[in-house]
């Protein structure tokens, strides 16, 4: 099927070569690489199929072997379009179509919530809802990115991280759920708790296993929370020991800490107001631009690309688009950020490296950022205090 479309679009010719030497034209139209197919004998000679584009670069040959050709019939899109060029109805179907694919774009058709195991999505896309992200809203009405992302984390206590990505016609929402302990064992696997992080023991239930910790002990990591080993004798009876599989929920204060430099110098690109629009064209998988790249249009510069791509219901996409490109010419300047844009930046890119080590039931109960200054550069620590499940399960040894 597509070898079909791909010969209508490219356009070709069917030929009747007539001559004593018509094996040899073809023959030597393969030597050339000349794109030939459907070669069947005729009463007068032989008929094939050619390109447009190789039928034109055939005279040479035709002298050489001294045959006639005669077009039989032209096929393709240039074909059509000249046959049809006087019909109103075709031109006004092909610019409502038009419309159709470039109006489309601009709103959102599907919204997507990945990586939602445990959190509420109900209540996630409730929070979209509120933030303008619903499927049929306009893109450029849609709220601040990082706005959306900050009510998606304080709005489930599941989520620890999460970012909206706009792609095309499709909103989707990535989101990381808090890290739960390893689950990698079965009831029947002898196994004991550890304790995952350093941390003040404020919760000790105990469901199976041997009690090593209460409430109100302090705690290292990697030290035992509850035994697999329990024992089962009587003082002055033979020792005997059953092991089981560990089970217990220890919630724990804990202090999770990190650190790192951060520059106050930063490169801007300043746009300049210059501006510059470029149109492309795809067609399956090719690229046309017959308006010029659009990163030749200044020496530096950013491009800002809406891509349009040609899909409809069931069917999707339909194998051809367009891109705009808005090209903005810049400059670039070296500017140097405040304290308080340094510390922003650097609290942000310190927490999100802080939770992805968080246990679970993880609830924030204080924070603290301290730095100090070199220069330009800022050493930034970030201390958060959370309550959180601190037992990990690992196999239970003899």
């Amino acid at each position: 099927m597509f070898k079909k479309i791909f010969k209508f679009q490219s356009g070709y010719v069917i030929i009747e070569i007539v001559g004593k030497n018509k094996e040899r034209f073809v023959n030597m139209c393969l030597t050339n690489g000349f794109r030939i197919w459907d070669v069947t004998p005729a009463k007068n000679g032989l008929v094939m199929k050619i390109r447009n584009a190789d039928f034109l670069k055939i005279r040479r040959l035709v002298r050489k072997c001294k045959v006639r050709i005669k077009i039989l019939e032209k096929y393709g899109a240039g074909v059509f379009v000249k046959k049809h060029r006087y019909r109103v109805m075709v031109p006004v179907t092909g610019l409502l179509v038009c419309i159709y694919f470039l109006i489309v774009p601009q709103y959102i058709w599907c919204v997507e919530i990945e990586g939602a195991k445990n959190a509420d999505t109900e209540k996630i896309e409730k929070i979209l809802l509120d933030k303008g992200v619903y499927i049929g809203a306009r893109k450029k009405n849609i709220a601040d990115l990082g706005e959306i992302k900050n009510a998606v984390i304080f709005g489930d206590e599941e989520v620890n991280w999460a970012w909206l990505y706009l792609e095309g016609a499709k909103a989707r929402l990535v989101v990381q759920e808090r890290t739960p302990p390893p689950a990698v064992y079965d009831k029947t696997t002898p196994t004991t708790l550890i304790a995952g992080h350093d941390g003040f023991v404020r919760v000790a239930e105990v469901r199976r296993g041997e009690r090593r910790v209460v409430a109100g002990d302090t705690v290292s990591k990697g030290d035992v929370l509850v035994s697999g080993k329990v024992a089962v004798f009587h003082e002055g009876y033979p020792e005997k020991y059953s092991y089981v599989n560990s089970d217990a929920r220890i919630i724990a204060d804990t202090v999770h800490t990190k650190t790192g430099e951060f520059s106050a110098k930063e490169t801007l690109r300043i746009r300049t107001g210059q501006k510059k629009r470029r149109v492309s064209f795809q067609l399956f998988g090719k690229e046309y631009t017959p308006f010029g790249s659009a990163d030749e249009a200044f020496p530096e510069c950013d491009v800002i690309t809406r891509n349009y791509d040609a899909t409809v219901p069931i069917f999707g996409y339909l194998g051809f688009g367009m891109s705009i490109h808005d090209v903005y010419e810049i400059k670039e300047h070296k500017n140097v950020l405040t304290e308080d844009e340094v510390l922003a930046r650097a609290k942000e890119k310190l927490e999100e490296r802080i939770c992805k080590e968080v246990g679970t039931e993880a609830q924030k109960t204080e924070e603290k950022l301290t730095y100090s200054v070199d220069g330009d550069t800022y050493t930034v620590t970030l201390r958060i205090n959370f309550r959180e499940n601190i037992g990990i399960k690992i196999p239970q040894e003899e």
